[in-house]
């Protein structure tokens, strides 16, 4: 009897343990959440230093080290189409203490490589939209068309105009081909190694036009060497407001909007309010005149989002550049 009450005695004793741990472990997760960042914040991003993205990323650590009290690092991790850097964010430990950044051709990973999916609340957490980098339509500056329609009427005369884009399967070459196909415009298509190469073949008269982005455009542009047809977003760019979109002068919806983008994200499993916390300084930060002010010399219009925003906007570029690479004909595995 008596090694029979003890036993119960026991049992009790550590039910009542095993009720206080499951409590006190929420607890201790919230507490630590509160704390957070506790040390420096890794940013993985798979460009090299340099660029409209890695200052972005630059100037986004920077302010919120500044408010967050820990340093945020930016780590670059550049090779295989973002794919080196994107995996090195994605299956870091999920504590907060890495996180990446994803762009657009994050989308099309599906159709460049084999068995990688990247896709939200799968394979990572989206934790805000950071900005866009609208798409301008670039002519050579000796073209012989002043405007967009003038633009079309030589490419279906002639026959042989010639697209600069930097790389199969880039949204500037994806832009470019939709563009054509929509105005019935015949194009030879020319890669370069890279956005500042394709810009710098415009202004060098070698192709007769590029979807850029303005912070690459923009040397060839002041330069007198090429010049700015259109936009290719639903309203002027505050960073070149003078310049007509595509829709005021006619060009397909289908490359509306077809443009860079910028996205925070961190690894599966990380802590929602680690998630909350990051999303609120980044939409705080990227609020104030000061960061709008310096994503403006980069050609970014800053634009944050909640994480589910972010997770809806990534699904449908995903959708949407599947379904043009498909109607494009395109392969874009290596």
């Amino acid at each position: 009897m008596r090694a029979t009450r003890l036993i119960r005695r026991i049992s009790r004793s550590c039910a009542i343990a095993l009720c206080i741990n499951a409590v006190a472990l929420p607890m201790g997760t919230v507490a630590h959440a509160a704390d957070y960042p506790e040390r420096p914040v890794k940013i993985i991003l798979g460009f090299a230093p340099g660029g409209a993205t890695d200052g972005l990323a630059r100037i986004l650590a920077r302010m919120l080290s500044e408010r967050m009290g820990q340093q945020f690092i930016v780590d670059n991790k550049p090779g295989a189409a973002t794919r080196i850097g994107i995996e090195a964010a994605q299956k870091a430990s999920a504590d907060g203490y890495t996180i990446g950044l994803a762009t657009a051709v994050t989308t099309a990973f599906p159709l460049m490589f084999d068995g990688v999916s990247f896709a939200p609340d799968k394979d990572f957490v989206p934790i805000s939209m950071l900005g866009r980098a609208p798409t301008f339509l670039m002519v050579r500056k000796d073209l012989p068309a002043q405007n967009y329609k003038e633009f079309v009427a030589l490419g279906k005369k002639d026959g042989k105009l010639t697209l600069g884009h930097p790389g199969n399967g880039s949204n500037p070459h994806i832009a470019g081909l939709t563009l054509a196909r929509a105005e019935g415009m015949p194009v030879t298509s020319i890669p370069y190694k890279g956005t500042q190469p394709a810009a710098t073949a415009v202004g060098a008269g070698e192709v007769d036009f590029a979807m850029m982005e303005y912070a690459v455009a923009r040397p060839m542009v002041e330069a007198g060497k090429a010049r700015l047809l259109a936009v290719t977003e639903p309203r002027r760019s505050a960073i070149q407001p003078d310049i007509p979109t595509g829709r005021e002068v006619g060009i397909t919806k289908d490359v509306e909007g077809l443009t860079p983008w910028f996205m925070m994200f961190a690894p599966i499993g990380t802590p929602k309010p680690v998630v909350d916390a990051l999303n609120k300084q980044l939409r705080e930060v990227l609020a104030t005149a000061e960061v709008r002010q310096q994503l403006a010399q980069l050609g970014v219009e800053p634009e944050s989002s909640s994480a589910a925003e972010a997770a809806s906007y990534f699904n449908a570029q995903r959708a949407r550049v599947s379904k043009l690479v498909d109607e494009l004909k395109l392969s874009l595995k290596n």
